[in-house]
């Protein structure tokens, strides 16, 4: 027998409340509710708002966030905590931190979107391009590194990109979250019994069967 859980939210102006594409999914669908660019070779991660709020059970159940497998196929993108927990007692906004794992330093005038398809950067809009600058610039002094040439920095995030650059558009779908039972755990300090495996560690078990 299916278990429910009733999931309170309160949401922002434009937020979109998860959704499934079939009635008996395990998982739900999440929406940004802003465009946003995920570069690569970044130090820091890039969040995506959802725009939503929620409670539930704490006790019960908690909430775990990754990418939807399109994304992760067709992209370079991971959630760096992956996968993001969310506690039944959290009330803020519900971010998704994402990082991009493509590596190169050129700069080109495309962006890919989450079905792996270029897009030119003159059609993304100029907010989130404007929002990519800023975090670059944080990342620039936060990293003290020297900032480009007068040149390139005329252009970075106006006309060009580092390549690779991922392109999330408002009311998207790049992630979803599921809803996991907790188990509670109590740490018992004494002598381990011993097992098959026993010590071995990483490859112990061999590569092939």
């Amino acid at each position: 027998m299916t278990k429910e859980l009733e999931v309170l939210y309160n949401k922002d102006k434009g937020a979109i409340v998860p959704t499934q594409g079939r009635e008996d999914d395990y998982a739900f669908d999440v929406y940004t509710t802003e465009g946003t660019l995920i570069p690569p070779l970044t130090f820091k991660s890039v969040k995506l708002d959802t725009g939503l709020r929620t409670a539930f059970d704490p006790t019960e159940y908690g909430m775990k966030v990754s990418l939807r497998s399109g994304v992760a196929y067709k992209t370079p993108l991971i959630v760096t905590n992956s996968p993001g927990i969310v506690e039944g007692s959290y009330r803020d906004n519900i971010g998704i931190l994402v990082r991009n794992t493509f590596i190169d330093n050129r700069l080109v005038d495309f962006a890919y979107n989450i079905k792996g398809e270029r897009i030119k950067v003159s059609d993304i809009p100029k907010y989130v391009l404007k929002k990519a600058l800023k975090f670059y610039e944080e990342e620039t002094e936060l990293l003290g590194y020297p900032d480009v040439t007068p040149e390139v920095k005329e252009q970075l995030y106006k006309t060009i990109v580092p390549a690779g650059t991922i392109y999330i558009a408002k009311h998207e779908r790049p992630a979803q979250i599921h809803f996991q039972e907790r188990v509670k755990v109590t740490f018992k300090e004494g002598s381990l019994p011993n097992s098959e495996r026993g010590t071995g560690g990483f490859g112990s078990s061999g590569t092939s069967k």
